[in-house]
């Protein structure tokens, strides 16, 4: 059974949209909780597939008339051999910059992978997946349909303990997952944390966010997935301003990789198909920079399934 988590907005009028909408007012925040950034809910609008047909009917070539050889032609002058012609030197292209003329993030992305089988998503049937707006995106637009969903907008490593799934519910979502028994849980935070001033703050929440879970389903397998990337114009733009970049995001994700590590269990990267040559998310993958598109849900959501399946 799939928990319906609610709160996004603008979505596709083509989707069904879960039955229960929970709206929930968060508990007043802990004082020594830095303020938590929430990102907006994602607006989906798809397009239809372009079009290939021809615009118009090819031309013809037109067949050239030949041209008279002109009379007493003197012979050609033969060119001497082995002297090649000069190779310009092309001039230095300079590395585009942003706007603010700093240097971008550094960024390797990892290699892309071809998988020897197709996503498989029963391999989320004895799963939960909890997370953020982000995430909820992927159970919104069904794009993964099987397994449980514990998401909700603005949820985060504080919220999760305070947060219901419903107004009529007093479970807190944390204990959602008392005597569930799930196999796998797939975990997805940072989005609302990253702009927070302390990440070694954020990284020990989370790891204590696992413990609990772990807790609650003992024995599970637990995969965390990499914070997702936002465009180039939301980075220097409304994310430079409340501190949600893609620098911070990169080094955010190095932080999540190493307590991963330290605790044995699983990080999923995030896959080149969801960033552009210079490491951001491409800019047609989202109309607000942040929440992606069907299109690229259904990419992430594949990367997730076959690091699931183990098959990369």
């Amino acid at each position: 059974m799939a928990y319906a988590s609610f709160g996004c907005t603008g979505g596709d009028p083509t989707v069904d949209i879960p039955t229960k909408a929970p709206t929930v007012a968060p508990t007043a925040a802990s004082t020594e909780t830095p303020a938590v950034s929430e990102t907006a809910e994602p607006t989906e609008v798809p397009t239809p597939d372009p079009t290939y047909d021809p615009t118009e009917a090819p031309t013809s070539a037109p067949t050239p008339a030949p041209t008279p050889k002109p009379a007493n032609t003197p012979a050609p002058t033969p060119k001497p051999a082995n002297t090649p012609a000069p190779t310009p030197k092309p001039a230095n292209t300079p590395t585009p910059k942003p706007s603010d003329g700093t240097e971008p993030p550094a960024y390797s992305p990892p290699p892309t992978q071809v998988p020897p089988v197709d996503p498989d998503q029963s391999v989320f049937d004895d799963a939960v997946l909890i997370g953020n707006s982000v995430l909820h995106g992927l159970y919104y637009f069904h794009v993964i349909t099987h397994g449980d969903f514990l998401t909700k907008v603005g949820l985060n490593v504080n919220t999760i303990y305070t947060y219901t799934m419903t107004d009529e519910s007093t479970t807190k979502i944390i204990d959602e997952l008392n005597g569930k028994g799930y196999k796998k849980v797939i975990i997805n935070f940072g989005l609302n944390e990253v702009s927070w001033p302390y990440q070694n703050v954020f990284i020990q929440k989370y790891s204590k966010l696992i413990d609990d879970i772990l807790s609650r389903v003992p024995g599970a397998k637990v995969w965390v997935v990499a914070v997702t990337p936002v465009t180039q114009k939301y980075s220097e733009g409304k994310g430079n301003e409340i501190n949600i970049t893609m620098e911070r995001i990169n080094a955010t994700n190095g932080l999540i990789k190493q307590m991963c590590a330290e605790k044995g269990i699983n990080f999923i990267p995030t896959p080149s198909s969801l960033l552009d040559s210079r490491g951001y998310l491409p800019a047609d993958a989202s109309s607000d920079g942040v929440h992606m598109n069907l299109k690229y849900d259904r990419l992430w959501a594949d990367h997730i399934t076959l690091s699931v399946m183990g098959v990369i």
